[in-house]
């Protein structure tokens, strides 16, 4: 899973053909002993922007954002532009879940697809969406996926549940990428759809 080291990271998700920038805070205690996390936001929806220069302008038109309040947005927006890239383990294909679902249970494959899953469970906690929360955080599957501690590739009981997993994507991500894709705002040159193989 991602460890999230910094207090506000750049993250790239990219769904319905759609690929986009944004801000993403892992958990944090407020002075009161809760605990929050949170995407950049409009008050609404997260929102997307297609390249760092992009987020910059945006961040500068919307100063009161859904992180603003963030106790780190302060020291974080003095780095500048810098911080706005993601890094390369920070992307999230989720339109990319049905092919690695389907492929073979790899090390690289099956981290990148419970850190997408992953992923998709933060967008649902952080817009409380309890349909979207109860099919992933509900269903054995998806949790044992992102728990971590299943070894898919070693022998007859691990590429069963490798065989579980794919039929649960197959019947339900469908409807968990419907319930993640209304809740974000493509802007710029996000906003444009690449057909599938199409280069960037």
């Amino acid at each position: 899973m991602p460890s999230f080291a910094e207090p506000i990271v750049a993250i790239r998700l990219s769904a319905g053909g759609r690929s986009g920038i944004t801000l993403y805070a892992p958990p944090w205690e407020d002075s009161d002993g809760e605990e929050w996390q949170g995407f950049l936001g409009d008050g609404a929806k997260i929102v997307l922007l297609g390249t760092p220069d992009e987020l910059n302008t945006w961040l500068g038109d919307h100063p009161d954002h859904d992180l603003a309040d963030h106790p780190a947005w302060t020291a974080f927006a003095q780095r500048g532009k810098a911080v706005l890239s993601p890094a390369d383990e920070a992307s999230y294909d989720l339109d990319a879940v049905y092919e690695l679902a389907a492929g073979e249970p790899g090390p690289a494959e099956v981290s990148q697809l419970a850190d997408t899953v992953d992923i998709a469970g933060r967008v649902a906690d952080c817009c409380e969406d309890g349909m979207l929360r109860s099919l992933l955080t509900g269903t054995r599957e998806y949790v044992l996926l992102v728990e971590g501690e299943t070894d898919y590739s070693s022998g007859k009981e691990g590429r069963a549940e490798w065989a579980r997993l794919g039929d649960v994507v197959a019947e339900s991500w469908e409807r968990a990428l419907g319930r993640i894709e209304s809740w974000l705002t493509w802007e710029g040159s996000s906003a444009a759809v690449h057909e599938a193989g199409e280069d960037d």
